[in-house]
């Protein structure tokens, strides 16, 4: 019996963009605050979905390709030695990227930032722009406050008639320093007519996070030497 199987398969990053853009248009012509924060958490979402996908996909086709690449007929000097070796050597190989593919599929950003450096042997901050990997991980901390649920807190403390204030969980506080070190957030929270949610989800903090996106994939990209011939739809993704 002959068997034969075949996959087609497509990712999370090639239909985003057209999404993100989409949302993006509706979303400036919204009044409604409530509304507006719903629609930005979501472009979060479908950012770092984005992102996730592009990272694997990358990996995926960097790996294929240079496997590809390698795959020139070994030369054999004794014709009389036994090809066991070779086949076994095959095998081993074949398993070994199969078991590095799944670990690929099953990775999150973190992992995939161990996986990059795992795969090239070169550090991510070798291949990201540090602005730009500070960008990235500050997004993945947002999907995280919105996927698991978390309130956000504004705790304040007055001592001695001087007052302080933080935002929790304290991976939220670092978002807030951050933003505010990119000027997307100004002066105390306390001031602010406007909820927490309404401030650090605006709609200038997730432009900021689009323009960050598109200066990582660009780096990315030329790090791996992806081309058009490569991956076409990881070459020319953009948002």
């Amino acid at each position: 019996m002959n068997l034969s199987i075949k996959e087609s398969y497509s990712r999370p990053f090639e239909f985003i963009p057209q999404t993100v853009l989409w949302t993006i248009k509706h979303r400036d012509s919204e009044k409604n605050n409530d509304n507006l924060i719903g629609i930005n958490t979501s472009i979060i979402l479908n950012l770092t979905s984005l992102v996730e996908s592009f990272n694997k996909e990358l990996m995926i086709s960097w790996i294929k390709n240079h496997l590809s690449e390698s795959e020139a007929e070994p030369e054999i000097e004794n014709d009389d030695l036994p090809n066991c070796d070779i086949s076994m050597g095959e095998f081993l190989l074949e398993r070994l990227t199969d078991e590095l593919i799944l670990e690929i599929e099953s990775s999150e950003w973190n992992k995939q930032l161990k996986l990059f450096t795992k795969i090239t042997n070169n550090e991510v901050k070798n291949i990201v722009e540090q602005e730009t990997l500070n960008g990235m991980n500050q997004l993945f901390k947002y999907r995280n406050i919105i996927t698991h649920g978390n309130k956000l807190s504004l705790v304040e403390w007055n001592y001695d008639n001087k007052t302080s204030e933080r935002l929790e969980p304290n991976k939220f506080e670092a978002i807030f320093t951050f933003l505010k070190q990119q000027n997307l957030v100004s002066g105390k929270l306390k001031y602010v007519k406007s909820n927490i949610y309404e401030l650090t989800f605006s709609n200038e903090v997730i432009d900021y996070f689009i323009v960050t996106i598109n200066k990582y994939l660009d780096q990315v990209k030329e790090s791996f030497d992806i081309s058009v011939e490569i991956n076409k739809p990881l070459f020319e993704l953009k948002i």
